[in-house]
């Protein structure tokens, strides 16, 4: 088995080991596509701003979370409940730049798509 293989294997191992997080009544992928598609503005800020690494890493705890993603500055906030693995995983990123950790746990999710109501800005 190749290098790919084995990492493969790796991660479904790990994907079965964890257990399914139950969601609240309301907070389903599908009722958190429907907050998407309303257009409601859930990122807490007016306009798109630049943030500084200063300013992201005050914002770190469930009732005030912004996280990087490739560059941009998403509150999260609104997306924790919804979030399919669990608040926990997306706290231990709060404030910071998640880059790594996102591509390397979900590369093929559009994460523009999924958090554009939650735009904050640009990590400068």
């Amino acid at each position: 088995m190749g290098y790919l293989g084995r990492k493969l294997a790796v991660s479904n191992r790990l994907r079965s080991q964890r257990e399914p997080v139950a969601l609240a009544a309301g907070h389903s992928p599908l009722d958190w596509a429907r907050l998407v598609a309303s257009k409601q503005n859930l990122s807490g800020v007016p306009t798109i701003i630049k943030v500084s690494k200063e300013e992201l890493a005050k914002h770190n705890k469930p009732d005030d979370c912004w996280m990087c993603i490739k560059g941009k500055v998403y509150n999260i906030t609104p997306y924790l409940q919804f979030h399919p693995g669990g608040v926990g995983d997306l706290i231990d990123y709060a404030g910071q730049d998640a880059t790594n950790k996102f591509m390397e746990t979900h590369a093929w999710v559009n994460e523009e798509a999924l958090l554009r109501n939650c735009l904050v800005g640009f990590l400068v």
